[in-house]
């Protein structure tokens, strides 16, 4: 069955349209990364730490539900860079499976993991994220602009009265994000 499609991807690279066959060569790298599905999952626990994040962004484009989990576990890897790649990847995804794992990654010591994944809930559009994101506001400049950002990229009402709070900060920067990202938000009918 994967043959079957491989070969009518690869007769729709020679389509008279472009955008035909722009989709065709996006399709084959996506079919390609599922046929390595194994290896791609036993590069993302091997010892090169290059090829483990060369896996997490070959994983971000295989479709199937086979990379939730190992993904999900390398949010636990002591490489924070991985983990970084992996909040990235799983933001992109926005399985509604991942949102819990990564709001209880939010704990991570590195702050730029931690901001990866304020970033990656800014993709979920779940009415619980504004309380979370808000939690954030106070903490690194880093985070505290990935949440921000996430809670104007969500456009829940809900999360109005943390980015008012973040308007009286005495990081400018913050306070233009929040500026930014009130204009973001569904109006409260």
């Amino acid at each position: 069955m994967l043959e079957q499609r491989k070969s009518a991807l690869k007769r729709a690279l020679a389509d008279q349209d472009p955008q035909v066959r722009d989709a065709a060569a996006t399709a084959l790298d996506q079919l390609e990364a599922l046929g390595n599905l194994p290896q791609l999952l036993a590069q993302l626990t091997g010892a090169d730490r290059r090829s483990r994040i060369a896996a997490v962004h070959a994983l971000g484009r295989v479709h199937s539900s086979k990379v939730f989990i190992p993904l999900i576990a390398a949010l636990k890897s002591e490489d924070p860079d991985l983990r970084a790649a992996v909040a990235r990847v799983l933001g992109e995804k926005h399985h509604p499976k991942t949102l819990a794992p990564l709001v209880r990654a939010l704990s991570d010591p590195e702050a730029g993991v931690v901001a990866e994944i304020a970033t990656a809930l800014g993709r979920f559009h779940d009415p619980r994220l504004p309380k979370v994101l808000a939690s954030l506001i106070g903490r690194e400049e880093q985070i505290a602009l990935a949440a921000i950002e996430s809670l104007g990229n969500l456009g829940l009402p809900d999360g109005e009265e943390a980015l008012l709070k973040a308007l009286n900060d005495n990081r400018p920067q913050l306070r233009c994000r929040a500026v930014q990202a009130l204009a973001k938000l569904q109006a409260d009918d």
